[in-house]
Formats: structure tokens, C-alpha cells, sequence
């Protein structure tokens, strides 16, 4: 296990740690290094960037100051004072990083999980003791047992990509990044703080294109060289698209050996080759090319068995299988991706810049700008997108929609779905734009990708493009700069076009891996019809079983994309039978 891990126990009554519980959690925490050891909180962790202040405030995990790419390993009294006073705010304002934050403060026990941060942070109450840990699997050596929460498994199921404190294990939960706990006599309280919207308001705003580009190009660079620190070696998953042409580029200069792993399907829409070498000479970086293996794909193993969600594709594990072969051939300890950069760098083509236009300046020419490039991309007449764009901006909820995934469920499922809250970054403030709603809407799978991390993972992955400083920075771009024509990720394209080849810059193409999933669909037809008809998501009633049958009985090749949605209810069954 290659994750950092860390395990606390925190009383949750003014009684002291159960002797029985503290000795359980010390042999559930053998391989791990203790921290503070009191009657009322105990911590262990294996982090060496671990940092302590006697036995009231502790921070496990990587922490950096705001303009630092190097890692703290001390804070000094003042600031572990204006940490706790402000309830947690001043740590996530003054610093960045992935961390867990545990601070003394007046009233009880705070714990404070960086935003976007990808050190897992889970909980479940056991008794007078809250226990929180940075796996399922240390809840599991503690002795703890989870049965699976079918009502959250069919929110799940709906919302793949939408995620908050409830798992779809029953009696676990999750600090979701920006989020903070309060643990003490009086129970447990949640709050939030930190969230995109503090970050679209008119007033934090940089309109000035040249000055946006270098926002953003300073926040990736910090970003990703402060995360490539302390890795001598790193394979970075290499696609050719422009996201993980960008954290080529910016690996530069870290002193990081960095090889590039491009890897290719038996479709033409897959092969970036042409493309992952440009980058590669570019950016002065040795460039591994491998070929996706179908036989290195068993649908009924779940990536995400020791998670407490179904959060993993079937299909990514023949692209963990390469990179996890690549990282130990050549001696590496991380694999870095652009996962995450499509969502940071608003790459949406949606009227709702438009509408944005029209709210701040009318019809003017940066509004007819704007409609032409979006016309442009998506091959629509620019009158036809005004007409939309009025109706968007003044007839309708700034609040962006995202219909739920039920075409397979049953109906008992699709009713615990009608009643589904919206994801909080799906319901704007008072006064938000509507493009600048859809950012931050779209932020919300990437926030889901980062803090989807299997500590049971081989080689440790980062996604450095989905971190605080760059999610800021870019939020306070305006949706309309991220236009251009002939263009999406407008920003981020002029802000790396000193570093990158034209082609990479320019290109509108974009390479998937939709053909190797329906090559996978094709190939276990008749495994995934014996999973889903008869399988747990049956027992539990979550699934149309004669829906399934005719789309899993129609002969031939793939039609349509009804096949995805298939693939994603293979993945939660394969989770769902893990937790037997």
C-alpha cells in the first residue's frame, strides 16, 4: 500500500478513550507512527510530512504555504493560535496542499480536510468515540463492519460524479475537501468552509485576458511542481490532449525525472501518438508508448473494493496495469495525470457564457465575439445562439441541470432518486452568472476525481491540475475568456502557448476511451448479463431486469451510448459484491 494513511480517535462525550478501543486502534495502527496520544485524542500516522504542536494541533499530510512549493514541516505558535480561532478559515486561506487538520479548539475537537485535497478523510461513530481514518480498510482492522446502504448506492448510481458526506456503505462518512467537523461533548457538527462560490462573485473577477493567462499559468506551475517535491522519478501519463501537455510543460525545472506513458487502443479515436510526441520533445521527456490490453480487464473485480462508492472503472485497470508495470521498470513512486483539466479549464461549450455577456455588457461585441466562437465550435448559427442565450439569461435559474442516469433503474430506485438534494455546487448564490454557475458546476467531477483516491492503489497518483490554488485562480477568470475562435480552455491555451507546440495549442480534437469501453461491453456481453440479471443490485431492487435484458439481448455491435450506463451498473455491482 503505497497511500498515506493516518488513524484518530476522538471522544465525542466528556468520558475519556475507552481503554478496549485505544488498544484496538494501536494494533490497527502497528505499521503507523503515534503523533499525540491523550485520554480524550489519539493519532497515528505514517506522513512524513506529519506536523504537531504538543498534544492540542496536528496536520497530517502535505501543507503548503500559499507561494511555496515546498512542503511545511513546523508552524509556529501564532499560527496554530489564528488556525483554531478562526474555526479552520485562516488554514485554508493562508495554505494549500493535501491535508488533514486536527485543531484544539474552545468548544471541542475541529477536523478540517483540504479543499481538494486527495488524502481520503472517513468516519464512523463507534459508541462515545468518533473514528477517523484515511482508509475503510483501518476502519476495518479496528474491527468495524459496514453493510452496503442500497438507498445511497441508487444516488450514487443516478449522480456518479456527485458526492458529499453520505458513502454507500451504511455508518461510514466523508469529510469532503474544504469541510470541517467539530467534535465534542455535544455531538458531531459539520460545516462547510470552503466552496467555488466565494471565488465567481463580479468583484474578484480578472477581465483582463492577459493578466487571467498569467493567474493561471503562475497557480499550475505552483501547483504542479510543489506536488512533483520529494519525487526523484514520475511517469506521467501522457495522452497528447492539451491538459497533460500542460503539466509537462510545468514539470519542468521541478528535478523530478519525468518519462511520458502514452497509451493506445485498437481505435484510431485512441492513438494520440503523433500528438504525445510533440509534447514529449517539447518538454524534453523520454516518451513510453503502450498498447490497452482487453485481458487486463475483469469486470467483476472492483477497483473500488476497499472504498466506501463504487468510484473506479472497470476499464481503468488496464491502464493502471501499464502505468503501475512503467512505474516499477523505471524505479518511479508516482504516476501524474491532467485528470481533471477539461473541469478546471471550463472546457463547456454552453450558451450560458453567452448569457453571462448579456448580463454585464448587452449586446456588445465581446458578446458577438463570443457567439461566433461558440457557433464555431459547435457548428450552430450565431443568431440562433442569441435567441437561446436571452432565454438563458433572464428566463431561467442561473442554477445549471444535470438529469440523473436512471434508464436501467427500477422504479422503487428512481423515486429514492426524485427525492436526491442538489450537489451544493449545482445551486449558485443569489447574483452568480449562469456560465459562472456552470464552472463551478463543472467543478464538482473534479472534486469527485481528486478525492476518489484508493489507498490500495500500487503507485500513488496525483492530479495536480485539480488543486486549491488553480481551481481559484481559474474560477476568477469570466466564463466568456475561455472562448475564443476556434477555441475552448481558451486561458489556459494563451497561457501556455509560450511553452507548447502550435499543434497542441490549436488542437480541437480529442482522443477517448469510449471505443475501448464498448470493445469491453462487446467481448463480456454474456458475463455482464449474468452479473446484472440476478445480481446484488437485483436483490436490492435497483434495477429494471427486462430493460437490461432487451439491451443486453440486441444482437450485434454497440448502437448508441446506452452501453455506458450499463458499464457504470457493472461497476457498482462488482463493488456491491466486494462487501459480501
Amino acid at each position: 500500500m503505497t497511500g498515506r494513511r493516518f488513524l484518530a480517535l476522538v471522544a465525542t462525550t466528556a468520558e475519556p478513550l475507552p481503554p478496549g478501543q485505544i488498544e484496538r486502534a494501536r494494533k490497527a495502527a502497528a505499521s503507523l507512527v503515534p503523533l499525540i496520544e491523550t485520554d480524550r485524542f489519539m493519532l497515528w500516522s505514517n506522513h512524513r510530512h506529519g506536523i504537531t504542536q504538543a498534544a492540542s494541533h496536528a496536520i497530517v499530510g502535505e501543507l503548503f504555504d500559499r507561494g511555496s512549493t515546498r512542503p511545511e514541516t513546523t508552524l509556529d505558535d501564532a499560527a496554530w493560535t489564528a488556525i483554531a480561532r478562526s474555526r479552520g478559515e485562516k488554514l485554508i486561506e493562508r495554505y494549500w496542499g493535501s491535508y488533514v487538520a486536527f485543531t484544539t479548539e474552545d468548544k471541542g475537537m475541529a477536523v478540517v480536510r483540504a479543499p481538494m485535497g486527495d488524502l481520503g478523510c472517513y468516519y464512523a461513530r463507534d459508541g462515545g468515540v468518533l473514528l477517523v481514518a484515511s482508509d475503510l480498510a483501518l476502519l476495518w482492522d479496528l474491527g468495524c463492519r459496514f453493510s452496503v446502504d442500497p438507498d445511497a448506492l441508487a444516488r450514487h448510481i443516478a449522480y456518479p460524479e456527485w458526492r458529499r458526506s453520505e458513502t454507500c456503505l451504511d455508518g461510514v462518512e466523508e469529510l469532503r475537501g474544504g469541510d470541517r467537523l467539530l467534535v465534542s461533548a455535544n455531538g458531531v457538527e459539520y460545516e462547510t468552509l470552503w466552496s467555488p462560490w466565494a471565488f465567481v462573485d463580479r468583484d474578484r473577477i480578472i477581465d483582463d485576458p492577459g493578466e487571467a493567462a498569467r493567474a493561471v499559468r503562475n497557480a499550475v506551475h505552483l501547483a504542479v511542481r510543489a506536488r512533483a517535491v520529494g519525487h526523484d522519478r514520475a511517469v506521467l501519463l501522457l495522452s497528447g490532449g492539451l491538459d497533460s501537455a500542460i503539466v509537462a510543460a510545468s514539470l519542468n525545472a521541478t528535478g523530478t525525472e519525468v518519462i511520458g506513458l502514452n497509451l493506445v487502443g485498437d481505435d484510431a479515436a485512441s492513438d494520440e501518438r503523433r500528438y504525445a510526441e510533440l509534447v514529449a520533445r517539447c518538454a524534453s521527456i523520454e516518451l513510453l508508448t503502450r498498447t490497452l490490453d482487453l485481458d487486463c480487464v475483469d469486470i467483476r473485480r472492483s477497483g473500488a473494493a476497499h472504498m466506501p462508492y463504487p468510484v473506479h472503472r472497470c476499464f481503468t485497470q488496464a491502464q493502471d496495469t501499464v502505468a503501475a508495470e512503467t512505474a516499477e521498470l523505471c524505479g518511479a513512486d508516482i504516476v501524474i495525470d491532467g485528470g481533471g483539466g477539461d473541469n478546471v479549464f471550463f472546457a463547456s461549450r454552453t450558451v450560458s457564457i453567452l448569457a453571462d455577456c448579456l448580463v454585464t455588457g448587452g449586446l456588445d461585441k465581446r458578446f458577438w465575439s463570443a457567439a461566433q466562437a461558440l457557433g464555431d465550435l459547435g457548428q450552430t448559427g450565431t443568431w440562433a445562439l442569441a435567441w437561446r442565450a436571452v432565454h438563458r439569461a433572464w428566463l431561467r435559474s442561473p442554477a445549471p441541470r444535470q438529469p440523473p442516469a436512471v434508464a436501467f433503474l427500477s422504479d422503487a430506485a428512481k423515486a429514492i432518486v426524485a427525492d436526491t438534494v442538489a450537489h451544493p455546487w449545482f445551486r449558485p448564490p443569489a447574483g452568480v452568472l449562469p456560465g459562472r454557475a456552470s464552472h463551478a458546476a463543472l467543478l464538482a467531477p473534479a472534486q469527485n476525481l481528486v478525492e476518489a483516491i484508493n489507498a490500495q492503489a500500487l503507485y500513488r497518483t496525483i492530479s495536480p491540475l485539480v488543486s486549491q490554488p488553480v481551481v481559484e485562480a481559474c474560477l476568477r477568470v469570466p466564463s466568456w475568456h475561455w472562448l475564443a475562435p476556434g477555441q475552448d480552455r481558451a486561458t489556459a491555451r494563451r497561457a501556455f502557448a509560450p511553452e507548447l507546440p502550435e499543434e497542441i495549442i490549436w488542437r480541437r480534437s480529442k482522443g477517448t476511451p469510449t471505443g475501448f469501453v464498448a470493445a469491453i461491453f462487446d467481448r463480456q456481453r454474456k458475463a455482464i448479463r449474468d452479473m446484472l440479471l440476478g445480481g446484488r443490485l437485483a436483490d436490492f431492487g435497483l434495477v429494471d431486469e427486462t430493460k437490461l435484458t432487451q439491451a443486453l439481448s440486441a444482437p450485434g455491435p454497440v448502437r448508441d451510448l446506452r452501453f455506458v450506463r450499463i458499464m457504470e451498473l457493472v461497476d457498482s455491482e462488482a463493488w456491491a459484491a466486494a462487501q459480501i
